[in-house]
């Protein structure tokens, strides 16, 4: 092979490769023989068929085609196996020329460079939330709220109720729907059963009878039905209000036998307010740190290695959203993106997190964080633990991540207890 490796520019090497006929032919052959596996040609058994009839049943430029992934990735790993290049993630590879000779431009990411700004004397402005009594009453509501009931009442419905209702809807003369004792929770622009039900019935009450009309969504399941107008007759079995629990020593003892009083009760929210509010002030500390850090230090990242990374949570996202059963284009509608914006912002996400990575793997090196054998093994056996019925990968790369994960803990509670010690003695000053 004529291999021409260029001078490094912006952290990307390219090496324009002149690959020898002889290996581009060993593949050739190899795709070949895959087409004739699944081929029928009249007078050759499959998997029989000479090279030269494939070629001239479906052209060379076809069977290249099917064979340049193989190609590149055998002149790739020798190329850069032999050159020693250590790269981040994978080259992009070009391909210049296919005749006479298959010529390819291999575009390698060489490792990244960051220069840590000043990271021990970082002084921050994040506040620690006060457990206020508002943020008390709503913690109590909210375990109120959970243990509530739906009791009858003679008030009329409101948002957000529960009505038990027999409903009947007529279109275009059928029965589209028919329901018996169905209880119905009433909210704002709710979609049960069909659009703006919810709305109607708001102020019903039991044994009242309501007739109204309703234009049926264009997205509604059955399709001969969809923006038709449908009559609806409800008639309101009885109307449910929620009824809270009393704040007494009965309903704590079922809560937790543990609990006192009403007293005890509150110091412990409290508690668990503090922890956290804590917690939610650690991690607003780090985010405002590492930012600190993105503007105070100098980085030098291969625009590959960007792009690569930018994939990835693309990819990610797709699969998120395919589990809705929605297509990405649809929900690039829902958050008013175009595809442009959408990867210009996520190409922005991903250069951030590498930079983010960066440092704190700088300042691992920087301050030799390490994680013994027993911190690794504590770790490793919980993850298991927890995840039992899963798959997880091999020991040795399980205790790697986790060994990278403890550093970087150990590195952010380093940073964290750095800037709170700087924070606190510039306000003493």
């Amino acid at each position: 092979m004529n291999i021409d490796i260029k001078e490094e520019k912006n952290k990307q090497v390219d090496i324009e490769i002149l690959v020898d006929d002889f290996l581009v032919t060993k593949h050739l052959k190899s795709s070949a023989q895959k087409i004739s596996k699944s081929t029928s040609i009249k007078g050759f058994r499959k998997g029989k068929v000479p090279y030269n009839i494939i070629e001239s049943q479906y052209g060379r430029d076809y069977i290249l085609e099917n064979s340049l992934d193989a190609i590149i990735q055998e002149v790739a790993q020798d190329v850069l196996q032999k050159n020693k290049f250590e790269y981040p993630c994978a080259p992009k590879v070009d391909i210049l020329e296919r005749e006479p000779k298959l010529k390819i431009n291999l575009m390698v990411p060489m490792m990244p460079e960051v220069t840590v700004g000043i990271y021990k004397n970082i002084t921050t402005t994040t506040k620690k939330e006060k457990v206020s009594k508002s943020r008390l009453d709503e913690a109590k509501n909210r375990i109120l709220e959970s243990r509530a009931t739906w009791e009858p009442s003679d008030l009329k419905l409101d948002f957000p109720g529960f009505a038990k209702i027999n409903l009947t809807a007529i279109c275009e003369e059928k029965v589209i729907i028919e329901e018996n004792e169905f209880d119905f929770y009433a909210v704002e622009n709710s979609n049960l059963i069909a659009p703006g039900v919810s709305e109607n019935l708001k102020g019903i009450k039991k044994g009242d009878k309501k007739t109204f009309t309703l234009t049926l969504p264009l997205d509604w399941k059955e399709e001969e039905y969809q923006g038709k107008n449908a009559k609806f007759d409800v008639e309101c079995i009885s109307v449910q209000k929620k009824v809270l629990p009393k704040l007494d020593k009965k309903f704590l003892k079922e809560l937790n036998p543990e609990i006192k009083d009403v007293k005890d009760f509150e110091s412990q929210l409290k508690e668990e307010i503090t922890a956290e509010n804590e917690y939610k002030y650690n991690i607003e500390l780090e985010t405002e740190i590492l930012e600190k850090l993105l503007k105070k230090s100098k980085f030098n990242i291969a625009e590959i290695q960007i792009q690569r990374s930018a994939d990835q949570i693309i990819e990610e996202r797709v699969r998120s959203v395919s589990q809705y059963n929605m297509k990405f284009d649809d929900y690039l509608k829902a958050i008013n993106k175009t595809n442009e914006e959408f990867y210009k912002e996520t190409l922005e996400t991903a250069e951030d997190e590498i930079k983010r990575f960066l440092i704190i793997e700088e300042i691992i090196s920087k301050e030799k964080f390490e994680v013994s054998e027993q911190e690794i093994f504590s770790e490793v056996e919980l993850i298991k633990q927890q995840y039992k019925d899963q798959k997880l990968a091999d020991d040795e790369t399980l205790k790697n991540h986790v060994k990278s994960n403890l550093q970087r803990k150990k590195c952010l509670e380093f940073l964290v207890k750095s800037s709170k010690k700087t924070t606190t003695n510039r306000k003493k000053k």
